[in-house]
């Protein structure tokens, strides 16, 4: 079923925790129950770790619904549009944070696992029955030190939570072959965040090459070393991406569509929207 609202608004860990320092661990119950949390569609400003211990959910992470059930954990990224059900019995942990309170003093292998997560809406780990208990435990002594008052507590939770992309990311070494790091990581890194940044006015590669300061050649073979695609084609994806959200999750006529992610008239943007998806904006909304 289709949620939509007058407009997508911005959820922050202050609206589920008004005492969050960049990071809340709590009772998934009391997460998916809090307020803030309820009935309505976000987009969240915080990344969230969720662990299901039993019971299950249902999750809406834009267009596609998803079930999440025992030992299932999964991973959101922070600029995802979703809303959640779950039934009564459901237990398990929420693991909420910050991108800057995550980069605090991380070695490279650890952030790569995180650029990893950044890089998809919805990422869900396949663990051993090990490394799940692994991380159960490592979540409840999270939620420990979350609930002390120790000066400290921060530097405490962000050790933890150091260990729990350690223990995943394993997972995802096994599933995506891990290459040697180069130069060029740390560009496509850079260049995906910056587009996340400035999509809605800058929608040519030329923008993007002359603030890493290299040529729109060179980051073109970037983009296909490290994702197999173009760096126009990301850029397209990502404009495409928040134009499908506002038409599915959303009231905005199209019109208000089109100049809220820089397109100067409706007919450019239903040609972009066409060419890329195959359909009109008002065939897909229709079709929602």
């Amino acid at each position: 079923m289709v949620v939509r609202k007058e407009k997508l608004d911005f959820l922050k860990l202050e609206d589920i925790d008004s005492t969050s320092r960049g990071i809340v661990i709590m009772p998934i119950a009391d997460f998916l129950g809090a307020k803030a949390n309820q009935n309505t569609l976000h987009v969240r400003s915080f990344y969230s770790l969720l662990f299901v211990k039993s019971g299950e959910l249902f999750l809406v992470a834009d267009q596609n619904v998803h079930r999440v059930s025992a030992p299932d954990i999964i991973s959101i990224n922070s600029n995802c549009v979703c809303s959640f059900q779950a039934d009564s019995s459901i237990e398990g942990y929420s693991v909420l944070f910050t991108e800057s309170f995550f980069m605090e003093r991380q070695n490279t292998e650890v952030t790569n696992y995180f650029h990893f997560l950044r890089s998809r809406c919805k990422h869900t780990f396949v663990l051993s029955k090990e490394s799940v208990t692994s991380c159960l435990q490592v979540v409840s002594l999270m939620q420990s030190a979350y609930n002390s008052i120790k000066l400290s507590v921060n530097d405490e939770l962000n050790r933890y939570l150091t260990i729990l992309f350690q223990i995943l990311g394993r997972q995802i070494v096994v599933d995506h072959v891990a290459t040697e790091q180069d130069e060029g990581d740390d560009k496509i890194r850079n260049f995906e965040s910056l587009v996340d940044s400035h999509y809605t006015q800058q929608h040519y590669p030329s923008f993007y090459a002359e603030q890493l300061n290299i040529s729109i050649n060179y980051l073109n073979r970037i983009c296909r070393k490290k994702r197999s695609t173009s760096c126009g084609s990301i850029i397209r994806g990502r404009i495409l991406l928040e134009a499908e959200r506002l038409l599915y999750h959303t009231f905005k006529t199209v019109k208000e569509i089109a100049f809220e992610l820089g397109f100067e008239n409706v007919p450019y943007f239903s040609t972009f929207f066409k060419a890329n998806k195959g359909m009109s904006p008002e065939e897909f909304r229709k079709n929602c």
